[in-house]
C-alpha cells in the first residue's frame, strides 16, 4: 500500500514538472517573439547586424516549441503509463538539458568578449547610419528614442559624432536628443555651453539594462534547470517502476496457470 501511495506520488509529481516545463517553452516562444516583433529598438540599434538577433528569435520559438512538446510528451507518458512516452521524454529532455547547459556556460565565460562586440555593433551603428532627429530610417529613430529615454547622448560621450554621417549630413557637432533641455535657445547642434548637453553615453545605461533583465533571466533558466533535471529523475524511476510492474503482473499469470491446468486434470 504504501510503495502504491509512493508511485502515485512520483506520477503527479511527474505530471506537475512537465506543466512547469511546459509553461518554461511557451515563455520561450514568447521571448524568441518579443525579439522578433517588441525589442524594435534594440534591433535597429544593430543596424545591419540585426539579422543575427531575428535569427535567434526564430532559434528561440523553435527551441520553446519543442520544449512545450516535449513536457506534452512526458505527461502523457505518465498518465497512460507509457513507457515509449517516457523514454522518448527523457532522451529529448536529457539533450535539451545538456545544450541548455552548454550555452549558459558559453555565454558566461564569454560574457566580457559579447560587451565588446556590441560596443563596436552600436559604435558602428551610430557612427555610420545615425542622420540625426529629423530622419525617418530605423536605426535614426531607435538612437533618438534611447537618448531621450536614458538621458545620454552618443555611445560614450558627444565626441562620437565627430567625423560621423550625422556631422557629414547635418553639418551639426551633436542632435537635439543630446540636450537636456530640447527647448533650449541653445540646444541648436552647435553651441557648447555647461549642462546643455547629457555628460554620459548610453552604451553603459543599454548594458546595464541588458545585464539586469539578463540576470533575471539566468535566474529563470536555473529554477528551469532544477525542475528538468528532477523530471529526468523522475521519469527514470516511472519507468523502471512500470517495468517491474510489469514482471510482476506476468509473473502472476505464470504462477495462475499451472494451478488452473492442474486442477483441470483433478
Amino acid at each position: 500500500m504504501a510503495g502504491h501511495r509512493t508511485y502515485l506520488c512520483m506520477k503527479h509529481s511527474m505530471i506537475f514538472s512537465c506543466a512547469v516545463i511546459f509553461l518554461s517553452g511557451m515563455l520561450l516562444v514568447g521571448l524568441g517573439a518579443w525579439m522578433k516583433h517588441g525589442a524594435a529598438t534594440l534591433v535597429d540599434l544593430m543596424g545591419h547586424y540585426f539579422m543575427q538577433l531575428i535569427n535567434l528569435s526564430y532559434i528561440c520559438i523553435a527551441m520553446g516549441s519543442i520544449v512545450s512538446l516535449t513536457s506534452i510528451m512526458g505527461c502523457a507518458g505518465a498518465c497512460r503509463e507509457n513507457r515509449c512516452l517516457l523514454t522518448m521524454f527523457f532522451v529529448i529532455m536529457m539533450m535539451w538539458v545538456v545544450a541548455q547547459t552548454v550555452g549558459v556556460t558559453v555565454i558566461l565565460v564569454y560574457s566580457n568578449s559579447v560587451g565588446f562586440m556590441l560596443y563596436d555593433i552600436f559604435k558602428d551603428s551610430l557612427v555610420k547610419f545615425y542622420m540625426g532627429v529629423a530622419a525617418p530610417d530605423p536605426i535614426s529613430t531607435a538612437w533618438n528614442v534611447v537618448m531621450t529615454k536614458f538621458s545620454c547622448c552618443g555611445l560614450t560621450n558627444k565626441t562620437d559624432f565627430v567625423g560621423s554621417k550625422f556631422t557629414q549630413v547635418t553639418g551639426l557637432a551633436y542632435p537635439k536628443t543630446c540636450c537636456a533641455n530640447i527647448t533650449s535657445p541653445s540646444c541648436d547642434g552647435t553651441t557648447i555651453v555647461p549642462n546643455l548637453i547629457h555628460p554620459e553615453g548610453c552604451f553603459n545605461k543599454v548594458i546595464d539594462v541588458i545585464k539586469r533583465d539578463g540576470t533575471a533571466l539566468g535566474a529563470a533558466v536555473g529554477s528551469m534547470g532544477v525542475v528538468e533535471i528532477g523530471s529526468l529523475m523522475l521519469s527514470m524511476i516511472l519507468f523502471m517502476k512500470l517495468g517491474s510492474m510489469h514482471y510482476e503482473v506476468r509473473d502472476r499469470k505464470h504462477r495462475v496457470r499451472p494451478q488452473t491446468s492442474e486442477h483441470r486434470e483433478a
